[in-house]
């Protein structure tokens, strides 16, 4: 922290003989603060500034002088981490190297498994010129090197020529062969290198060539076999017990140390969350647990100290918003919020403002199908955001003020708390507000009721009794409807069967007349017919006349009958017609009864187009500072 504030303003006023504002300007200054200050403030750079140094002698020998070796694990950290480290440990071993007086014989041993990437044949990455320097230059200080790789065309041939001892497996491509027989011949003119790569290709499991550059070259032996020459030896390596659990994980390195008594000290962010629940600075006060502080704070903390904030408020960075939360709670009621009682000798000593990051936006939606357009307000109030730059937006969601409801001005003689990362790092917060945007259209969904076979909708802004209500209606409705149209349908048939029936009862009535008639007839012919037989006359003729009446008469009688039997049939259509009507209206009631209870709700999501942003910035929480029980209490000034 004094190297960036000194950065800032430097303790002196020249750099050799030019003043320093000319030899480095104000805005450069401020730069290489900013820069400075990225380190201090990220949470992954923290755990390299705890543990044990970079101290090579420490490393070697134990306080009582016994040797002892140091395992560097690098399988948690990043690509980048990595890189770091490595060239941060072999810078430190050449360091060392160079302190030491020339020795024949062994002093120390540098292992390196894996060394892809660190020594490529092309590129130049941090810890090649360390490797490269000390394959050269180590053997006469009394460090040794030994380095693991799968394939040698990956390692940079100047380092492969420096190499002097070899231990070589079968290697599976020509190109890894070329390069090792390359970098062999480098180092050793007198190489056999057609002997050397059959020996190479002939190699089974476990079997191995040793060569050392500095003997005799290899040749096959007179038998055929292959063999060992001069200065290359062929072996096979013995039967180990290996388990192959894979690397180990971080939590497992502890109980390792444990089995040699080696101590292990973790680190402050280890007991540490990801995301700290309490602001930097903040402590539980003693008689209560400590808890995490809400979206809208309603707790008490220790106060800062003066060191810690300061008169002057912190710039935000170009581009983002700045509010200030209105002081809206009295003292008492900031204590009540807090869950505490006003102590009798509580007084009021100050006012300081904590940054916090405030967002909210509109959302608006619109679905012409179900007749919605409206909007809803999501909003968030995250305190202590994680200064990675990862806010779990949901578990911070909060009502915050409008910006005509914000102070425009923060209270007289205040106090602000530092702004940190991610409040003060531009692109950390332009990353946040499309990350809240994202996530305000992600988990954003408005709740129609619908009821689809009567074509109603509802938004949650109409009440179950009241879309209810609605739904009843419209049935009622389409059932008259329906119902009506269905009864006229069948009353128009009903009508046509009883004009038929009318006229077949008339022309019954006709018919009938016609039969009595024709009875009548018949009668009298009878009559005629008897007296004719009585008094001489001739029967021939009357006797035809007779049947002839009797004939008309059954057709009369014969066409009553068909008028009465399709009467009759008229009466069953009819019948059967009134009992249709009224099923069919009975449907239609309970069919359209049955529609008001289907019910269901449908969730709307917005259009990504729909998400209007309306805060986004850093807002100063305004809390108090209360002197109270010999100490200085924090107690937020603000609540919804």
């Amino acid at each position: 922290t004094e190297l960036i504030l000194q950065t800032q303003n430097p303790p002196f006023e020249k750099l050799g003989a030019f003043p320093v504002e000319t030899f480095f300007p104000a805005k450069e200054r401020m730069e290489l603060a900013l820069t400075l200050n990225n380190i201090l403030a990220a949470p992954a750079f923290e755990i390299w500034r705890d543990g044990q140094p970079l101290d090579i002698p420490d490393l070697l020998f134990a306080p009582d002088g016994r040797p002892r070796h140091s395992v560097f694990y690098l399988a948690h950290l990043s690509d980048a981490e990595r890189m770091f480290f490595t060239t941060l440990l072999l810078s430190s071993v050449e360091t060392w190297m160079r302190t030491q007086a020339g020795a024949a014989s062994l002093r120390a041993l540098l292992y390196f498994d894996e060394i892809y990437g660190y020594l490529p044949p092309q590129a130049n990455p941090p810890s090649k010129q360390p490797l490269l320097r000390m394959l050269k230059q180590a053997r006469a200080f009394g460090l040794g090197l030994l380095l693991a790789t799968q394939n040698p065309v990956d390692v940079d041939y100047k380092a492969l020529s420096n190499a002097g001892t070899w231990f070589i497996g079968k290697l599976q491509t020509e190109q890894d062969k070329a390069r090792l027989l390359d970098g062999l011949q480098s180092a050793d003119g007198n190489l056999n290198r057609a002997a050397l790569d059959r020996l190479i290709s002939a190699l089974g499991k476990r079997v191995f060539i040793m060569h050392n550059v500095h003997a005799h070259p290899i040749s096959p032996s007179s038998s055929g076999k292959m063999g060992g020459r001069g200065g290359a030896t062929l072996f096979q390596t013995r039967w180990a017990m290996n388990f192959l659990a894979g690397p180990l994980t971080r939590a497992q390195i502890p109980a390792l140390n444990e089995l040699v008594g080696a101590t292990y000290q973790p680190s402050a962010l280890d007991s540490q969350p990801a995301t700290a629940a309490v602001p930097d600075g903040f402590e539980p006060i003693p008689t209560a647990a400590p808890v995490p502080v809400p979206a809208t704070p309603a707790s008490m903390t220790h106060g800062p100290s003066s060191a810690e904030s300061s008169l002057t408020r912190p710039p935000v960075p170009a581009g983002i918003g700045e509010y200030f939360l209105p002081v809206n709670l009295s003292l008492p009621k900031a204590f009540a919020a807090a869950g505490q009682s006003l102590p009798p000798d509580a007084t009021q000593s100050g006012l300081v403002y904590r940054p916090a990051l405030a967002a909210s936006a509109r959302v608006r939606f619109l679905d012409r199908k179900y007749s919605v357009d409206t909007e809803v307000e999501r909003s968030a109030l995250v305190v202590a955001p994680d200064r990675r730059g990862v806010v779990r937006w949901d578990e911070f969601t909060a009502a915050i003020p409008e910006i005509g409801e914000m102070d425009p001005t923060p209270t007289p003689q205040a106090r602000f708390m530092p702004l940190e990362a991610p409040l003060s790092d531009a692109r950390l917060m332009a990353t946040l507000q499309r990350d809240f945007s994202d996530w305000v259209h992600r988990t954003s969904r408005l709740s129609v009721r619908t009821n689809e076979a009567l074509g109603l909708y509802a938004t949650p802004d109409v009440s179950q009794a009241e879309f209810m209500k609605a739904c009843a209606e419209a049935a009622r409705q389409a059932r008259d409807t329906e119902a009506a149209k269905a009864a006229a349908a069948y009353d128009r048939q009903i009508k046509t069967l009883k004009d038929k029936k009318t006229r077949e009862e008339r022309e019954l009535r006709m018919d009938e007349a016609e039969l009595s008639q024709r009875k009548g007839e018949e009668v009298a012919t009878h009559a005629e017919n008897l007296l004719g037989v009585f008094g001489g006359r001739k029967s021939g003729r009357r006797l035809s006349t007779s049947l002839t009446k009797r004939r008309m008469t059954e057709q009369a009688k014969s066409e009553v009958e068909e008028s009465e039997d399709a009467i009759k049939q008229f009466e069953a259509q009819l019948a059967e017609l009134e009992q249709n009507r009224e099923a069919a209206v009975k449907e239609i009631h309970d069919r359209w009864s049955l529609s008001v209870n289907e019910i269901s709700e449908i969730a709307l999501s917005p259009k990504k187009t729909d998400v209007f942003p309306e805060i986004f910035g850093v807002a100063w929480l305004p809390v108090y500072l209360v002197q109270a029980g010999g100490g200085t209490v924090e107690v937020p000034a603000f609540g919804m």
